[in-house]
């Protein structure tokens, strides 16, 4: 190898990097989406279609993130610090995980009622993945630019306290009303596991604005 292949190996492989982040956000709107409707679907197989979907969906972001990992142990020099990059890429996986989890959830305790408040909270985590994925795109240029990334972020934060407040407000009227003990465990377990997709997707924003904050 010559003197200039060696220290080309060790450069940032930014091209390989961003794309990968982008197609990890990209898929995550996918499977935010193929939850809101597995969330609306009221027919049993519809809703096994719709999980087998979403299943995909997260086994595919794993994947990427494995790939990420690989390219992390390759690259010499890596265009912010590998902490952060770990970082993201387990706030990422998070998100899809708990959407994923929730979904198997509903499946496994099927619910009689679904709870009204469900469906607001996976269009919060729908939006979430939508703010991630904007501010994903800006990655590469955020440290120049960070105006729109930062607005996301901030986006994801206001996301995170509406889904509390819906949560909240669940668990209250749960506890008021008349409905047995089983229904209201599944019920509180399925909504709790909702919520925490919406802490997750601040997380991602979070973790970004400290990457902002050291780039910028």
């Amino acid at each position: 190898m010559s003197l200039n292949s060696f220290f080309a190996s060790l450069m940032p492989k930014e091209d390989k990097f961003f794309p990968q982040f982008q197609l990890m956000a990209a898929r995550l709107v996918v499977g935010a989406d193929l939850f809101t409707e597995f969330v609306a679907a009221t027919d049993h197989d519809k809703q096994v279609e719709l999980y087998t979907k979403i299943k995909t969906i997260e086994t595919e972001c794993d994947h990427i993130i494995v790939d990420i990992y690989d390219e992390l142990s390759n690259s010499f020099i890596t265009p912010f610090d590998r902490e952060d990059m770990h970082q993201l890429c387990t706030d990422l996986d998070d998100v899809m995980d708990y959407i994923n989890d929730s979904a198997k959830r509903i499946l496994l305790y099927q619910p009689r009622v679904m709870p009204s408040k469900a469906l607001h909270l996976a269009e919060l985590i729908l939006e979430g993945a939508k703010s991630i994925e904007l501010a994903i795109g800006e990655l590469k240029t955020m440290s120049k630019q960070p105006t729109l990334a930062l607005e996301q972020c901030a986006k994801l934060h206001d996301l995170e306290h509406e889904g509390d407040d819906v949560y909240d407000n669940f668990v209250k009227e749960l506890f008021e009303s008349d409905i047995d003990s089983k229904e209201l465990i599944k019920c509180k377990e399925i909504m709790q596991s909702l919520e925490t997709a919406t802490d997750c997707a601040n997380h991602v924003g979070k973790t970004l604005q400290i990457i902002i904050a050291k780039y910028a």
